[in-house]
């Protein structure tokens, strides 16, 4: 018999809404959810009164976190420099998954930068070995697999802080190259369609594998990215970032922000930290999308929830904290912004705030307030919700491939992992904030 946990007496968000109740969690999965406030067999039993109990957060688009980064390893505030060495890395990594559940994310998705393919090979043949071989760590869970961001950027003009020494044609060799390294951990690519049909083939190619096809860093023409769109591309990589190239001309489509405003079935990413993408636009875009097409990411680097650091160099970028140390920028350039600092927990509490709150938006007048519970749902959905639909996670009827394999999250449902937060959501004058208690990864508490 597997171990029975019951969670009481917590305000639970459902997909409908709040409900008081309790969890019933056996073997890592949610098995009931009932009013009761006991179960005499449960073997554990928890107590959240006046705490919130909402589905974990899912980071599709993190570089790093806690002096971690997925593709220099760790980085030694002494000597200024990363360490790339396997037993350090491997450490660092559940070092990392750690500071994450801590943050209130229960499925995170690594991601790598543009840097020598070598480089790429061995961390990912690490990051693999950890998957397979750290039997023990109660993180170990919260990894979910890669995403590829930098390798298969073209134009040094939307290369943002990444380093266009490191760029390479789209390619199905290399990509099963570095798919191989990685053991098959590898969830997300980003191909941008300016490429032409190299970028094509390769994202028929992953689409049919079930491999999230993801463009960002583009500066493609408005007919190329809808062209991607119709072969298979699914995902905005961090949009209006990287830079996303737009034209409000008559000639090709537009670019690429044109495109993904126009495709209905096109998830967004947006890093919601305040500094990335003004609140205006954040608001415009959901406006545009719907609540169900928008992902909440972090694009956090190495330097977030990472005390000392003020400045760094990474692959021959030279990047420093803001005086604030809310946002990353390249060293002499302050607007042009590096990754960010931004964790999940700030990210939720955000948009919770936002959504609350009468903003004031660019394409539209005013974005008026939702009612507390409404705000809730939708904040979620963004957060939880949409990232487990991307990945395919979320339910059997959005994923017809190996379904029988999977299992689902994003939600709190009978039958889903117990992937979990017990919170407090309190109101000051900037906005609410979410103070996490506890944190569930597939029913266990970590």
């Amino acid at each position: 018999m597997g171990m029975k946990i019951s969670i009481m007496n917590g305000m639970i968000l459902l997909p409908e809404g709040l409900r008081q109740g309790t969890i019933e969690i056996e073997n890592g999965i949610i098995k009931d959810i009932t009013q009761n406030s006991y179960n005499e067999k449960s073997t554990i039993t928890i107590d959240a009164k006046d705490n919130y109990i909402l589905p974990g957060f899912i980071d599709i688009h993190t570089n790093g976190i806690a002096g971690f980064d997925l593709t220099n390893g760790v980085f030694n505030l002494e000597s200024g420099r990363f360490i790339l060495e396997e037993e350090n890395y491997i450490k660092g990594l559940d070092n990392a998954l750690n500071e994450y559940a801590r943050t209130g994310v229960t499925s995170a998705v690594l991601t790598s930068i543009a840097s020598p393919l070598d480089q790429l090979k061995q961390v990912f043949r690490f990051v693999y070995n950890y998957k397979q071989n750290h039997i023990n760590s109660p993180w170990k869970e919260v990894l979910n697999g890669i995403f590829i961001e930098g390798t298969f950027i073209k134009l040094k003009d939307y290369s943002g802080a990444q380093n266009p020494d490191f760029f390479n044609e789209p390619s199905i060799q290399l990509f099963e190259t570095l798919q191989e390294s990685a053991g098959g951990l590898i969830k997300i690519v980003n191909i941008v369609p300016e490429w032409g049909e190299p970028a094509i083939n390769l994202i028929k190619y992953l689409a049919s594998r079930n491999i999230i096809c993801a463009a960002g860093h583009t500066g493609a023409l408005g007919c190329q990215y809808d062209k991607a769109i119709k072969n298979g591309l699914k995902l905005a990589v961090h949009f209006l970032n990287g830079p996303t190239g737009s034209s409000y001309k008559s000639f090709d489509g537009g670019g690429a922000v044109e495109n993904v405003l126009r495709a209905s079935d096109m998830f967004v990413e947006i890093i919601v930290d305040g500094y990335h993408v003004d609140k205006s636009y954040v608001m415009d875009i959901i406006k545009r999308k719907g609540f169900n097409n928008v992902v909440a990411i972090t694009d956090s680097m190495f330097a977030a929830a990472f005390k000392g650091l003020n400045e760094f160099n990474m692959l021959g970028i030279n990047g420093s904290i803001s005086e604030n140390r809310e946002y990353i920028h390249i060293k002499d350039r302050e607007y042009v912004l590096f990754g960010s600092m931004l964790t999940m927990d700030i990210a939720f509490s955000n948009v919770l705030t936002w959504l609350t709150s009468p903003v004031k938006g660019i394409w539209h007048e005013l974005h008026q307030p939702l009612e507390f519970e409404d705000a809730l749902i939708k904040a979620s959905s963004i957060c939880s919700k949409n990232p487990a639909k991307v990945l395919g996670i979320f339910s059997p009827i959005e994923n017809k491939h190996n379904r029988e394999k999977i299992s689902y999250t994003g939600s709190i449902e009978r039958g889903k992992n117990a992937d979990l937060i017990i919170a407090n959501i309190e109101k000051n004058d900037s906005g609410y904030k979410l103070e996490i208690n506890n944190v569930f990864v597939k029913g266990n508490k970590i």
